[in-house]
């Protein structure tokens, strides 16, 4: 038979096991957005608003966009063209408009 612990060690790390376990979990859960990745070819450029499309979403490309070809070098907005594909990581703005992190061009015309 085991012997009541007097001073409560016992309780005293099932607590701190559960405060740890807890601040692990707690930032999966809290204020986490939703994070978005897509690839496909570009359906359409809407130039006017710094738009494009990509499997029929609406995706804006902000002047802060890392855009980069599959080898790592930089491109511009204006090297994207309808017919190229590629892989977008967008995060919804505060309005629920997807918003482009990054884009890279895996292939092109």
């Amino acid at each position: 038979m085991r012997k009541k612990d007097p001073i409560g060690k016992d309780d005293f790390m099932k607590r701190w096991i559960f405060v740890i376990f807890a601040c692990l979990l707690l930032p999966m859960f809290v204020g986490a957005e939703p994070f978005v990745t897509t690839k496909g070819p570009i359906m359409e450029i809407v130039e006017t608003d710094g738009v494009i499309v990509v499997n029929e979403t609406r995706i804006i490309v902000a002047p802060l966009t890392s855009i980069a070809d599959s080898q790592g070098r930089p491109l511009d907005y204006h090297d994207l063209k309808p017919g190229r594909w590629v892989s977008v990581e967008a995060e919804p703005d505060e309005r629920s408009r997807l918003v482009a992190e990054r884009i890279m061009v895996i292939r092109g015309r």
